[in-house]
């Protein structure tokens, strides 16, 4: 029913793509600024409910190194204490200032529609609003997929440092634009030019270099966010994408316990970056933060480290809006199954630019994450 209804609309939104680049398609609209940061392979069962006793239980299968600690640090009675006190900022900070999707108890289902389950499919279906049937492996390649990140500098006539992507896998070099001069690009130790270099984020690439991540091709998270945060003081750009990594590649590892301490890890850093962004006057009250994840994983003991359309759950997402357009709704009830198609369509009504003129086959906006 959503897709007919959105195209419906659709040729409102056409009529509003003639208008001038950086005026808004819509009257109202405050947002400036668009934030979108991804998870990667966050499962719903910890982000809605903590702690998970079944895989805590499972002995060596869990790779749990202390689990007197574990239960100390993040063990409570009740699953909305135990995701509190995961991730303290984003339940009491965030999620009551915006909508959260995915809470499949609530009524409200998030899924991805590439039916592969894995990172480079859903990446591409965040960044392009559609299922890419030829993102089939997660190899370093370049799409001829036109992206938001290039469509918003290029429809908004932006400078070059205005539309960024920072993440830790260096894949994403390749997966954020069809051409490779469109957007700047920080990803994994790819090296930042020295025209957007600072002082401090020289001497952020060269601490990176000891950083010892878990798997090759990607940095510590903690660096990317470093870098992220010195970028968003120092060019404010009109749209920012962060990835982060770290949850999928400790739970690949099956380390259960070091998982959970990335969770509260991502968290503190939102807590910084939700500081920067009212700390930064051009950026306050004009900054509209997404943030969402590439797939799920296994539901079971045995397979809650794994991901792919082979193993259920892999399918199920869950996706959050929070600014100065989107109602303070909460955790989202009873609502039609969103989907990961829906983000970039939900970066551009925020910008006031009609979803419709890029990608007529992408996902509608996420209901109710732009106010009317």
């Amino acid at each position: 029913m959503r897709r007919v209804v959105w195209q419906c609309w659709r040729a409102l939104l056409g009529a509003a793509a003639l208008l001038p680049a950086g005026l808004s398609a819509q009257s109202g609209l405050r947002t400036r600024h668009v934030i979108l940061m991804t998870i990667d392979g966050v499962r719903g069962q910890e982000f809605f409910r903590g702690m998970d006793s079944v895989i805590a239980a499972s002995g060596d299968s869990s790779g749990i190194y202390d689990l007197a600690r574990l239960k100390r640090d993040f063990w409570r009675s009740s699953p909305g204490e135990r995701r509190r006190v995961l991730m303290p900022f984003f339940w009491d900070s965030l999620a009551p200032r915006g909508i959260v999707y995915g809470n499949r108890a609530l009524g409200s289902a998030a899924s991805i529609t590439n039916g592969q389950g894995f990172s480079a499919p859903g990446y591409q279906e965040i960044l392009t609003g559609q299922a890419q049937a030829d993102v089939t492996s997660n190899d370093p390649v370049r799409y001829r997929h036109l992206t938001v990140l290039e469509y918003v500098r290029r429809r908004l006539r932006l400078a070059e440092s205005q539309v960024a992507a920072i993440t830790s896998w260096e894949n994403f070099r390749y997966y954020v634009a069809s051409d490779s001069a469109a957007v700047f690009v920080n990803a994994g130790y790819v090296p930042i030019p020295p025209t957007l270099a600072t002082p401090r984020l020289r001497y952020l690439e060269r601490l990176q270099q000891r950083g010892l991540a878990l798997w090759e091709g990607s940095r510590l998270d903690v660096f990317t966010g470093a870098i992220a945060l010195e970028y968003l003081k120092s060019r404010k750009p009109t749209l920012l994408y962060i990835s982060f990594n770290d949850t999928d590649d400790l739970a690949h590892s099956r380390r259960y316990d070091r998982l959970l301490d990335a969770f509260h890890a991502t968290d503190d850093f939102l807590r910084e970056l939700w500081q920067a962004i009212q700390a930064t006057p051009e950026l306050k009250g004009r900054t509209t933060l997404i943030l969402t994840t590439d797939h799920g994983r296994g539901f079971r003991s045995s397979d809650w480290d794994d991901h792919g359309k082979e193993v259920p759950g892999s399918e199920q997402i869950w996706a959050a809006v929070i600014g100065p357009d989107t109602p303070a709704a909460g955790e989202a009830r009873n609502l039609p199954e969103v989907h990961q198609a829906d983000i970039a369509a939900t970066i551009l009504e925020l910008l006031g630019l009609a979803p419709a003129d890029f990608n007529p086959a992408a996902g509608p906006p996420l209901p109710g994450a732009v106010r009317h």
